[in-house]
């Protein structure tokens, strides 16, 4: 039944991935409260930072309203979550904010301890079927499409996703978003 799950999951994932391709991704863009929907994807994922006995901070905050298709908005923000809490270690922080200048894009931070992501590789993680460490198992480390589909569901909504150096140990992935002016 795992193994049945699994396979499912991964053929759902790269059909996400060629229909974005494709252009045959659904889009439905409307003004859409960022800092919402990205404390509902920290309240869906917080059992998951539980069960690891990890701190997952998330202050929230104002509301910042970008025009996306939220469903694909949060994808992306869900698996780069996901990420940061699988590779954070039992009983690390995992930090998450948003933040927009006046007149300026959305920014949202998933800050981690993981092992981090060395800059040469930074671009690469995006690509489908990457994974920095060929020694972890597909179990534990997924297929290698989660930040790929991130990536795409991101540039579909107008924005950008990076990894930036961040202070300490782990990474900073970044996702910006266009607002109205």
């Amino acid at each position: 039944l795992e193994e049945t799950d699994r396979l499912t999951g991964l053929t759902d994932d790269l059909l996400t991935l060629a229909r974005g391709e494709t252009g045959r991704a659904r889009l439905v863009p409307a003004p859409t409260d960022l800092a919402g929907l990205v404390g509902e994807v920290v309240d869906e994922l917080r059992v998951l930072a539980e069960e690891r006995e990890q701190d997952l901070a998330w202050a929230g905050g104002p509301p910042i309203t970008a025009t996306v298709d939220a469903a694909t908005l949060r994808q992306a923000v869900t698996n780069v979550l996901h990420n940061a809490i699988r590779y954070t270690a039992r009983g690390g922080r995992v930090k998450v904010a948003i933040t927009a200048e006046e007149g300026g894009p959305a920014v949202i931070d998933v800050d981690d301890e993981g092992p981090g992501i060395p800059a040469g590789e930074r671009r690469r993680v995006f690509e489908r079927f990457v994974r920095l460490d060929p020694a972890r198992s597909s179990a534990e480390g997924g297929a290698g499409l989660g930040l790929a589909i991130a990536r795409q569901a991101v540039e579909a909504n107008g924005g950008a996703i990076s990894f930036l150096d961040k202070e300490g140990p782990g990474s900073r992935c970044r996702i910006t978003l266009p607002r109205p002016s």
